[in-house]
């Protein structure tokens, strides 16, 4: 069995356990009312919010990408939601690797240096998971759940002297990478591609070297973070939830971790299930908290997936195009 079809088995099993730990005793007399007493201005409002929330991180990639390609905002928000929307189909983050072609193919620009930018952008989203995962034991006093925080801190202490070395010593890091190519098999090539996206990729990198650029990409990630969570307490209001604007930072947080492992299409049953987990936590009854969480993951999903089906006809492409277009980037790339 391949790695591809074992991630799918493993998300499939994972999908099941969940769904059947958020349905599980259920009172589904309380589940239907909940949701038949929805206010649905506060759901219209999250949703735009969604829309809000996915423009502004278009807007930090943007930022990344403008000292070497100059994209419209307009253009950069298509490209990010196909990317999401892709990536709620196909859950192996296959929409990273198309926006990024995408932007090369367009702009005549290194392949290389956009995936580069990428991960970048990647980057930040960790680092802010994180941080959130640093002070919410601090903001609601839920000290024993720092632990289960120890392995994102544990990573993000060895990828940010990393990080430092990518930004400040490309070189070093470029020779540690021609030693450690020499191991890998000559046959797949992955030697030329590694030494490829090091040589022209990391570049990307060099944007952090400028203290008001690294200021504003923060600056721009705390923004997104606000704004995502914003969404969550929105729709607090929609069925008339009082908890504050904290807790829903608590809860974006939770989704962030919980979108992680593999999954079916869609992160069904996850999605649900980690809701109930955090809302369990501010002493929300469970059908309340699993009908706010297939409200929530409607809401933050399908305005991604209509726009992202009319973006991808806007530039004629298909999902299977796009998969064989993925498979020549390393040669466009260049």
């Amino acid at each position: 069995m391949n790695n591809k079809w074992l991630r799918y088995l493993i998300g499939l099993l994972l999908t099941v356990l969940t769904l059947w730990l958020s349905f599980r005793n259920l009172d589904w007399t309380a589940l239907k009312q909940s949701l038949s007493q929805i206010g649905l201005f506060w759901v219209f409002l999250a949703a735009v919010n969604v829309i809000i929330s996915a423009f502004i991180v278009s807007l930090r990639w943007r930022f990344i990408l403008k000292s070497r390609v100059k994209v419209s905002a307009g253009d950069i928000f298509k490209v990010n939601i196909i990317s999401q929307y892709l990536n709620i189909l196909i859950p192996a983050r296959f929409g990273e690797l198309l926006k990024a072609w995408l932007v090369s193919r367009r702009y005549k620009c290194s392949g290389f240096y956009v995936l580069g930018t990428v991960v970048v952008d990647k980057i930040f989203d960790f680092f802010a998971v994180v941080l959130l995962g640093l002070f919410a034991p601090l903001f609601f006093a839920f000290k024993e759940n720092l632990k289960g925080y120890t392995v994102a801190i544990i990573v993000c202490i060895i990828l940010i002297p990393l990080l430092v070395l990518m930004v400040w010593k490309k070189e070093l890091v470029l020779q540690w990478v021609l030693w450690f190519t020499k191991l890998l098999p000559k046959k797949f090539k992955l030697r030329e591609k590694v030494i490829h996206f090091f040589e022209k990729g990391t570049e990307a990198f060099a944007l952090l070297k400028n203290v008001k650029t690294l200021g504003a990409l923060i600056f721009i990630t705390l923004i997104i973070i606000m704004s995502e969570a914003l969404t969550n307490f929105i729709l607090f209001q929609a069925f008339g939830i009082k908890l504050p604007i904290w807790d829903a930072l608590v809860l974006q947080l939770v989704l962030m971790i919980g979108m992680a492992p593999p999954s079916v299409p869609g992160k069904i049953g996850i999605f649900e299930y980690a809701v109930i987990l955090t809302l369990s936590t501010f002493n929300i009854d469970k059908s309340l908290a699993l009908s706010f969480g297939l409200m929530l993951h409607l809401v933050a999903y399908l305005p991604k997936i209509i726009l992202g089906f009319i973006f991808m006809g806007s530039y004629r492409i298909s999902i299977k195009k796009a998969e064989t277009e993925i498979e020549r980037f390393d040669k466009e790339a260049n």
